[in-house]
């Protein structure tokens, strides 16, 4: 699949997403003026050159990308009337901390501070991270709950592998990091082609699969 295919497939053109919002372009670039929305995840320059009977036409495109899940988001800011930075952080902060408190009633937790004593930096900083769209690039769809998923099933898995270096593992912990995996399996993307080599995906599931002889479904 070419770049462009992945990206009609699975992301929405910035006009394809102010229709879904019923908003204008000019709202959006608001939203992200004002840091309650995130920037497009990926940002298209097309250098087009154009030949017919009547000549040569050339000029330059440029299309932005946003995740479909950042629907969901813009529905919310609209329904709860969000207007400044604060507002939307108190809002991605309720959902984060109601996403790892299911998460953590499956028994899916770990030892990192990030999730216990150190838990409102972890949200800060995974809120900037929001901002400048680096989950709409890594999650299947931007949704805050993907977020969530991916940080804390990263964590897991680096907790009983050694940051995935130990060479084997025990039985008794095989368990837990098939949750882990399965966790991450939800929520990160299938990258397009040439991100796929250094992705997520590859690294924290398709490698430990074959390193750990395990198998996600």
């Amino acid at each position: 699949m070419s770049l462009l295919s992945h990206l009609d497939t699975y992301f929405y053109r910035a006009e394809e997403l102010c229709q879904a919002l019923k908003i204008s372009e000019e709202t959006l670039l608001k939203w992200q003026e004002s840091r309650i929305f995130p920037k497009p995840s990926y940002s298209i320059q097309n250098t087009i050159k154009c030949s017919s009977y009547l000549g040569l036409y050339e000029c330059e495109e440029f299309t932005d990308y946003y995740p479909r899940g950042g629907v969901q988001w813009g529905q919310d800011l609209i329904k709860y009337k969000v207007q400044s930075s604060s507002q939307a952080y108190e809002l991605f902060y309720q959902q984060y901390t109601q996403t790892l408190e299911r998460c953590q009633q499956q028994a899916l937790y770990c030892q990192d501070a990030r999730f216990s004593d150190d838990l409102e930096d972890q949200i800060q900083t995974s809120w900037q991270q929001y901002l400048c769209s680096k989950y709409g690039t890594i999650s299947q769809n931007g949704l805050i709950e993907e977020i969530v998923y991916i940080e804390l099933g990263r964590a897991i898995v680096d907790e009983l592998t050694e940051e995935r270096t130990a060479s084997s593992i025990n039985i008794t912990v095989r368990p837990q990091l098939l949750k882990a995996l399965k966790l991450l399996n939800r929520a990160i993307s299938h990258q397009a082609k040439h991100e796929q080599n250094q992705s997520l995906r590859e690294r924290y599931i398709d490698a430990l699969v074959i390193k750990y002889d395990l198998s996600v479904k």
